[in-house]
């Protein structure tokens, strides 16, 4: 019963995202989204029955998440300064490549869940773009466009 509640919701969902990215429904894409759907839904199928993606998330880390916005806006506002001085020639950008420490965990579900969210959230800054998490250092990298104005934080 759950498999079938599993591929159910992924097929409904991959076939309405199909429809509202072409933004049609003409006889044509409702095949081809179908199709695609149940393509997709036997990827996700044959990935869950591998375990491979198993996540849990932790409140914790999801009420994290709420500063985002605002950290968005502000790192918007590093950007186009940062952009406005190398166009003047003032100073020019010097972008950086960081590691820091973040707990990362082990292979379990709640640290998968972790892993996720902070990468997430990181990438949605447009300062900041996350490249990995080393599990087995404890520490995170990612690539700075102005690494004096960025935190020294994932979420």
């Amino acid at each position: 019963m759950r498999t079938a509640r599993f591929v159910v919701l992924w097929w409904l969902a991959l076939a309405g995202w199909w429809v509202l990215l072409v933004g049609t429904n003409a006889g044509l894409e409702l095949i081809a989204a179908a199709s695609a759907a149940a393509l997709g839904t036997g990827l996700a199928l044959g990935v869950r029955r591998q375990r491979l993606l198993r996540f849990r998330f932790e409140t914790r880390w999801l009420a994290k998440t709420l500063k985002e916005p605002y950290k968005i806006a502000r790192e918007l506002g590093v950007v186009l300064w940062a952009l406005a001085l190398h166009l003047t020639r003032v100073r020019p950008v010097d972008s950086a490549y960081r590691a820091f420490p973040f707990p990362s965990g082990r292979a379990d579900a709640v640290s998968a869940g972790r892993r996720a969210i902070a990468t997430l959230a990181d990438c949605l800054s447009p300062n900041t773009l996350p490249l990995d998490i080393d599990t087995e250092r404890g520490v995170a990298l990612r690539h700075e466009l102005d690494p004096r104005r960025a935190s020294n934080e994932l979420p």
